[in-house]
């Protein structure tokens, strides 16, 4: 979805006023040397070659510019290296190949993947989806052939597997295709699931199956304000305008507010009729806008933001954009509070282009100086791989707080940018500022990955014990997580043992740590623990514990542990079945 069509300010162009330099509005990827010399320190003649992680940001830049040329040289040096990509990389590829528009070379990879999951096939739906846009029915029939394969084969789909799918009955116009998604999806019991439902009600809206679409709507669990916006609509759209109002009745009656969309969508439908009954009723839904206060400027500010944060705290990213442009299609001004949320949905979207024609209206409104606001840019850009615009944002912020320094900090050591990341936080320090336990949190992480880490990671919990922050748990959990990762077991231990409640990612820390220890049998005995206490493991607990029994010598342990997970149906998650797997094959060795 771009709101290009929709915006006026569609770019941030050297005419704005705005403190930015033409340079930071012309950023160009650097060529793929630069990138890897940058985050990796290691030259091309240089043997050893750049981690996964490594390899991931590259991917993530190229997909953020669209550019095929980056992503391409990055799968060349990997293949180059002697190192075939593993699954996660290959599937990374098959979505930049996608995104840069190279279906040819998504469909390549994908067939000589032999070690497909679930992230694989999604992957290559979403590729024929989109690609569907474009190229039309030959897609459409392979994205099906592939689907019914994939259905053919033991992997087990989810819901992220049927967005595309769904999609593409939508734009291929197939009901035969709808209908026969909607049984698989009966049949796999996501029949109710949210989404899935309420694409099901939108595709067969916009077939005009509108009873399809409301004995699926009537039976969904939960609705939200679009959802019944796009039902209603249905409706009106189809000349059902009685139908119309007896939803919007249900509507009022729910308990959620209609909004300004469904009061200008029944307005255009009542209009239509043109008759007395039609005024009258015209007249009656004006008076509730009126009464709901949908045609008060700062009632429909606070009501906008309302929705679109009910869409962000759903997940439904994608909504809150629609939800956006529809609030720039309605005339309604804009506060800081919008563009924190709107932005916040845009990095779970990862659209630089999006983000930049935000930020673009930002500065035209004179917003962006908003120490929030730009925390939020700064979040947004790092979030879809542009470090750069991210660093701009935070050099030309004219007030900073502790929210911009951990943003910064964070992101550059998810990006490799550890030494960038100590020496923020040293900068932080020299201005006189606190960390609190996000900052530590993020700079314990950086060290992990430096020679010197070890001596800065003591220096921290020297620091956090001075200033009392070392009290906090997130803190504690952290420096537990950093010690058991670098092998200091007894200093792990000491601060474990010094937690006073219980707090399973320090137990999942310690079970990892005890592990890479080659200590299996202390990571069992802390599972163990945890069950007779009564605490609840969840899925890192489980696979880490299906890894430690892997190294012992006998399976007994680990065949109870496989036993508790089919019980618990916990088997199906990836993450717990892979450790399962490697448990099995480590016996075996």
């Amino acid at each position: 979805m771009r709101f290009q069509a929709n915006v006026g300010a569609t770019s941030i162009s050297p005419s704005t006023k705005t403190p930015y330099p033409r340079t930071f509005l012309r950023f160009r990827l650097s060529s793929l040397s630069n990138l890897i010399s940058q985050s990796t320190h290691f030259s091309s003649s240089s043997p050893s070659s750049p981690s996964s992680s490594q390899w991931f940001s590259i991917l993530r830049a190229a997909i953020s510019k669209t550019d095929l040329l980056l992503g391409k040289s990055a799968h060349a040096r990997m293949v180059t290296s002697g190192q075939n990509p593993e699954r996660f990389l290959t599937n990374n590829l098959i979505t930049m190949y996608s995104k840069c528009g190279s279906l040819a070379y998504a469909r390549r990879l994908f067939d000589n993947s032999h070690d497909r999951d679930l992230v694989t096939w999604n992957s290559i739906l979403a590729a024929y989806t989109q690609s569907a846009d474009f190229d039309g029915v030959e897609n459409f029939q392979e994205g099906f052939r592939l689907f019914r394969l994939l259905r053919g084969s033991v992997v087990l789909t989810s819901r992220l597997t049927l967005a595309p799918v769904l999609k593409l009955c939508l734009l291929s116009g197939c009901v035969w295709a709808l209908e026969a998604v909607h049984g698989y999806a009966v049949k796999i019991g996501l029949d109710w699931d949210v989404f899935v439902s309420g694409a099901l009600v939108n595709i067969y809206s916009k077939f005009g199956r509108i009873r399809d679409a409301r004995v699926l709507f009537d039976g969904m669990p939960e609705r939200d304000v679009v959802l019944w916006n796009v039902m209603l609509k249905a409706y009106v759209e189809m000349g059902l305008y009685k139908e119309a109002l007896g939803l919007f009745s249900a509507f009022h009656e729910s308990g959620l507010r209609p909004d300004d969309i469904t009061v200008r969508c029944l307005l255009n439908g009542i209009n239509n009729v043109g008759s007395g009954e039609g005024n009258r009723l015209a007249e009656q839904v004006k008076a509730y806008a009126t009464k709901s206060f949908l045609n008060h400027d700062n009632s429909q500010i606070f009501m906008w933001n309302k929705t679109l944060s009910e869409y962000l705290q759903a997940g439904e990213n994608r909504r809150s954009v629609e939800c956006f442009i529809n609030m720039i299609r309605s005339k309604v001004e804009y506060d800081s509070v919008t563009f924190v949320v709107i932005l916040t949905a845009i990095a779970g979207t990862n659209d630089l282009e999006l983000g930049q024609q935000v930020h673009a209206v930002a500065v035209k409104l004179g917003l962006d100086s908003v120490v929030s606001v730009a925390n939020s840019l700064i979040n947004m850009y790092s979030k879809v791989g542009s470090l750069h615009f991210s660093r701009k944002v935070f050099n030309y912020m004219k007030e900073m707080d502790i929210i911009s320094w951990n943003s910064l900090i964070s992101s550059c050591a998810q990006s490799s940018l550890e030494e960038e990341s100590v020496n923020l936080y040293t900068d932080l320090l020299r201005e006189g500022l606190r960390p609190d336990q996000f900052t530590i949190a993020s700079v314990l992480k950086a060290c992990s990955s430096l020679k010197e880490g070890l001596y800065l990671h003591k220096q921290i919990h020297v620091h956090a014990i001075k200033t009392g922050i070392i009290a906090d748990s997130f803190v504690s959990t952290a420096l537990i997580d950093v010690y058991s990762r670098s092998g200091n077991m007894k200093e792990a231990e000491f601060l474990f043992e010094k937690k006073g409640e219980f707090d399973l990612a320090s137990w999942n820390a310690m079970m990892f740590g005890y592990i890479m220890s080659n200590d299996s049998q202390k990571a069992l005995k802390l599972l163990s623990l945890m069950h007779e206490s009564g605490e609840r493991a969840d899925q890192i607990t489980l696979a880490a514990a299906a890894k430690a029994s892997g190294c012992l010598v006998g399976l007994e342990q680990g065949k109870q542990i496989h036993a508790y997970l089919i019980r618990t149906r916990i088997d199906l998650d990836l993450c717990v079945s892979s450790g399962i797997l490697d448990m099995y094959i480590n016996a075996e060795t």
